[in-house]
């Protein structure tokens, strides 16, 4: 080969190197937006109430929210300011309704499963027990098992006591609690409340 065939080879492949290369035409970035975000609902509802009740008629749980948006698609329900409330027969005192939890925003999924996110808390609505509140940053909530869990880090408060940790699982029927990882207990044994 000679020098001038060389050259025009060379020359060949930078242009096309500089072709397909194109530095000055970047692709300008689109925010990505959610399958979610784009849909509209099917319905909203501000202040709803869903009482949800078992096969014999008893009220199992309600859940209330400021503002709700159902996704028919997706049976998926978007939950601002969600409140639950658990309601268990056959418990002393005559106390139904055990646990109350709120949260910033939750999901409802098929009738089956909450998810309540950002600064869920659950208080405790009777006397029983020494628990008083549970406070976390994210708790599903089976409805068919009567299950509550988390993996996000949780604190749990009682008159004299304040135990944190990380993970929780709650049996709602038979009042059961189990803390996943333990990190530290705080004992306030003069304290009436705290």
């Amino acid at each position: 080969m000679n020098r001038r065939t060389l050259f025009l080879i060379s020359l060949l492949a930078i242009v096309a190197i500089l072709v397909l290369w194109q530095p000055w035409q970047q692709e300008q970035e689109v925010p990505a937006v959610t399958e979610l975000e784009q849909q509209t609902p099917d319905f909203t509802a501000e202040n709803l109430v869903t009482r949800i009740f078992e096969s014999n008629g008893r009220l199992s749980h309600r859940i209330r929210a400021a503002h709700m948006a159902h996704y028919s698609q997706q049976n998926l329900t978007k939950l601002t300011l969600p409140v639950y409330i658990t309601n268990i027969e056959n418990q002393p005192e005559g106390a139904t309704e055990l646990w109350q939890v709120k949260a910033s925003e939750g999901r409802f999924y098929n009738d089956e499963k909450l998810e309540l996110i950002t600064q869920v808390e659950l208080t405790n609505l009777s006397n029983i027990g020494y628990i008083r509140n549970i406070t976390t940053d994210y708790l599903a909530i089976d409805l068919n098992t009567q299950q509550m869990y988390t993996e996000s880090p949780v604190t749990i408060s009682g008159p004299q006591f304040l135990i944190r940790g990380i993970g929780l699982t709650v049996d709602i029927e038979s009042q059961q609690l189990e803390l996943i990882q333990h990190v530290e207990t705080i004992f306030y044994p003069n304290a009436h409340q705290r």
